[in-house]
């Protein structure tokens, strides 16, 4: 294996020699997992835990490490000193004291090598933050973390088996989230939602509520930052926010029992972020803060989004510019913006006609 050295955040590290003409890693087996295109994952993950300064003893589990690219910008670019560095991978963990020791952390960072589950199990409740970042599902692991993460901790979950989620693959869906994903124009908010709401059911099977503090999709993955604490009566509430969505043409209902159509899902229907969170992100002036506004603004919006191009197809009609579409259902008191999902898409509650009235009047 050939390796280079590159810089990450404040991070100096030796990973191995990249293809700069693929995306990610050289190959899915690499023996040391490094993927440059998770940067903007992993900045994110850095301004989040800032977010959380409040707490600047936490007790941080980077869980599947790789290079240790994590949580040595962790423990350089925030205020935690309580790291722990974990892989399976006996390469992983040559690399990761390399990686310690060239960044002059040698003593001051506990690295481990086991699998996550087992090492999570061993350290159970100990962890303040686990971070799961897999290659592929999250399914195996986050279990364990949902669990075993400290009361009122947080889980940082990513998801990479985008074409399950969004619908590509709805039988393998079915039985590694429990629920059927719809391949439309809300793909990617389908199966962010998805993602959520299996982490939702997966907590309360212990009576442990969830929730979410930021959730996107980006590139080629889904991420969210999950809050997840004690009490059932709690965790029945977030199960409540879990519905089955007809979808038809351009737009979405509750299922219908009385309906013919298959519902899909069921969905997470409550909240993506945390305004407080995004507030104290903005605050830490880390992050591209168009990014944060997109979030920023979908907040206080309901589930789902349109989009306007497949409104546009169905009704025939042209779209209008996105700000001609937005201003005219401002004017008539309904909540909208942009969403990050999609550039030409809408999230409002305005209801279906109101938003084809701005498209025929045009």
């Amino acid at each position: 294996m050939s390796w280079e050295e590159i810089e990450e955040g404040d991070a100096n590290i030796i990973v191995p020699e990249q293809d700069e003409s693929k995306e990610g890693p050289k190959k899915v087996r690499d023996e040391v997992f490094y993927n440059p295109s998770m940067k903007m994952n992993r900045d994110i993950c850095i301004s989040f835990l800032n977010s959380l300064s409040y707490r600047k003893d936490l007790n941080v589990l980077d869980g599947m490490a790789g290079t240790g690219v994590r949580g040595l910008r962790v423990f350089k670019e925030t205020p935690i000193s309580n790291v722990t560095i974990n892989d399976v991978s006996i390469d992983s963990i040559s690399s990761i004291k390399k990686n310690v020791k060239k960044n002059s952390l040698t003593g001051q960072i506990n690295i481990t090598q086991a699998s996550v589950e087992k090492h999570i199990i061993e350290n159970r409740y100990k962890y303040d933050y686990i971070d799961i970042d897999p290659f592929g599902t999250p399914v195996p692991y986050y279990p364990l973390a949902a669990r075993y993460v400290s009361h009122k901790g947080f889980v940082g979950i990513t998801a990479t088996d985008t074409s399950v989620l969004c619908g590509t693959y709805p039988k393998t869906c079915l039985r590694r989230y429990s629920a059927l994903p719809r391949n439309n124009w809300c793909r990617h908010e389908n199966g962010l939602r998805i993602l959520i709401g299996y982490c939702v059911k997966e907590a309360a099977r212990h009576d442990r509520w969830v929730e979410p503090l930021l959730s996107y999709y980006e590139g080629h993955h889904f991420r969210t930052y999950l809050k997840i604490g004690e009490g059932a009566e709690k965790a029945d509430s977030c199960i409540e926010k879990l519905e089955k969505v007809i979808f038809q043409d351009y737009w979405w209902e509750q299922d219908d029992l009385k309906c013919e159509k298959k519902p899909s899902g069921p969905f997470w229907t409550g909240k993506l972020h945390s305004e407080d969170v995004l507030s104290d992100m903005d605050e830490v002036g880390e992050l591209d803060k168009k990014i944060l506004s997109f979030w920023k603004e979908e907040i206080g919006k309901p589930p789902f989004f349109y989009e306007t191009n497949e409104i546009s197809s169905f009704l025939k009609k042209a779209p209008p510019p996105l700000k001609t579409i937005i201003r005219g259902l401002r004017s008539k008191g309904y909540k909208v913006s942009k969403t990050h999902f999609s550039p030409t898409g809408i999230k409002t509650d305005a209801p279906r006609e109101k938003v084809e009235e701005i498209f025929l009047k045009i």
